[in-house]
């Protein structure tokens, strides 16, 4: 239940943030026209591509004066932010905190239910300070923003899942994302606080069954008692020899315990090295001035690599969906096109399934493509990775047209930390293994064969 709570929040905030940095780029128009909004329907069109996105506002002083697009949305005009009216106290809070606000979802004026990003504007008041300009809004329609959360497929993995919130404009609960079979009293479950933008959702999660008519708890127990009887008896009869197995287990854990920190901390090291975060800042400082359209896209990328390796660091699993590593290996792929520019290409040929495998597998043998296959090549090449099913395992193939190497060569460099740290890991799991073949010249071919660890997730 864990997990698949972590897996509903994560992908809510990334549904969320997507639309939510749209209202950085009205922030940046403004403080690039000196607060003039005349001249930006060309810029607008490009935002509002995605059918949930219902519209953007400029509201100097709180006021409603600009909305795009304006058809069917005209009754927002003029609407005062700063009184009383449903998700106004949240754009009141933005000015309050100076920060972003998620508000909603409430009944918009324009008609329909939605949810919105408010942001408060400060422009420079030509004395070195900063003036309060006013706010600016992007406007999701709801529920078609959540179309595809994976909360609709919780029931079928044996769960029911809420999401809410306490409306500050009645005090009472609002249920923002359900699934159809909805929580069951008695069963087990647990609650988690879910902090999306200054605006408090909270996820409960249980169980469909109550642990009391599960069979297999009353079989589990039953039989736990007989293990324990029979243990008992043989604890008395060997107690000496029982005493000094334990003791020889406590240590062993203990060395095991050990062991594993220290592969922590040596899969952080290995995973997020420091010429790749100096390179990215470097590439993003000076995006910022010439490109900041690439600029925006990059640190997003950056963002999102940098989170999903250091949940995996800290996850005591060691297991990871296969959507959450395709999206690290996608952001840092984008990352290296941002630099590498026509010199990288990368071809997805993956189908759309999820299943868990062990975490940091694809995103290392990717690095290792770019980093010692594609950078090095005189005009550069293509990395491809595919994905096939079979009948016990997942294959996922990483090839590129790189310089290549000889496998038998002694190892050197950063290539003989990223690849065995690869097949250490696999290891840990039955049934997982890689394979290499490559060649100077000829460039690099990575297969993994994933152990089905559990059924396809969808």
């Amino acid at each position: 239940m864990e997990y698949i709570a972590r897996t509903v929040e994560s992908e809510t905030y990334e549904t969320l943030l997507r639309q939510m940095e749209k209202t950085k780029v009205l922030e940046a128009h403004l403080m690039a026209t000196g607060g003039s909004f005349d001249h930006f329907a060309p810029i607008a069109e490009g935002l509002l591509r995605e059918d949930a996105v219902r519209s953007v506002i400029f509201a100097p002083g709180g006021i409603v004066e600009g909305v795009f697009p304006l058809e069917g949305n005209e009754p927002v005009i003029g609407l005062d932010m700063n009184s009383a009216g449903f998700g106004n106290w949240e754009a009141q809070e933005a000015i309050r905190k100076g920060e972003l606000i998620l508000a909603g979802p409430f009944e918009m004026v324009e008609g329909g239910l939605g949810v919105c990003g408010r942001l408060p504007v400060y422009l420079e008041d030509g004395a070195g300070g900063k003036r309060y300009w006013g706010l600016v809004t992007v406007t999701l329609d709801y529920p078609d923003i959540f179309a595809d959360s994976p909360i609709q497929q919780v029931n079928a993995q044996g769960c029911a899942c809420r999401i809410w919130r306490i409306n500050p404009d009645d005090g009472q609960e609002q249920t923002i994302l359900a699934t159809e079979l909805p929580l069951v009293e008695g069963a087990a479950g647990f609650r988690r606080e879910m902090p999306l933008f200054n605006a408090n959702w909270t996820l409960d999660i249980s169980s469909l069954t109550p642990w009391y008519r599960r069979g297999s708890l009353w079989a589990s127990l039953a039989g736990s008692l007989l293990v324990s009887l029979l243990a008992a008896l043989a604890v008395h009869a060997v107690g000496k020899v029982r005493r000094m197995e334990r003791e020889e287990s406590v240590r062993q854990i203990r060395d095991l315990r050990q062991q594993l920190e220290r592969e922590q901390t040596n899969m952080l090291l290995s995973q997020i090295s420091s010429h790749f975060f100096y390179h990215t800042l470097s590439a993003l400082q000076a995006l910022i001035v010439m490109k900041p359209e690439a600029a925006y896209k990059m640190a997003g990328d950056f963002s999102r690599y940098l989170r999903f390796n250091l949940d995996m660091i800290t996850s005591r699993s060691g297991q990871v969906s296969f959507r959450e590593e395709m999206r690290a290996v996608r952001a840092y792929a984008d990352i290296n096109r941002e630099q590498l520019g026509d010199r990288l290409r990368v071809v997805y040929d993956v189908p759309d399934v999820d299943f868990l495998m062990p975490a940091l597998t694809i995103q290392p043998i990717v690095e290792n493509a770019i980093l010692h296959g594609i950078r090095p090549k005189v005009g550069g090449g293509t990395v491809t990775i595919s994905l096939r099913e079979e009948a016990e395992a997942w294959v996922v193939t990483v090839a590129d047209d790189g310089v290549g190497f000889d496998p038998d060569a002694p190892p050197e460099g950063e290539r003989s930390v990223g690849l065995p740290n690869v097949k250490k890991r696999l290891a840990q799991f039955s049934g997982c293994h890689m394979h290499i073949v490559s060649a100077p010249g000829r460039g690099t071919t990575v297969c993994l064969s994933l152990h089905k660890i559990e059924k396809n997730m969808d």
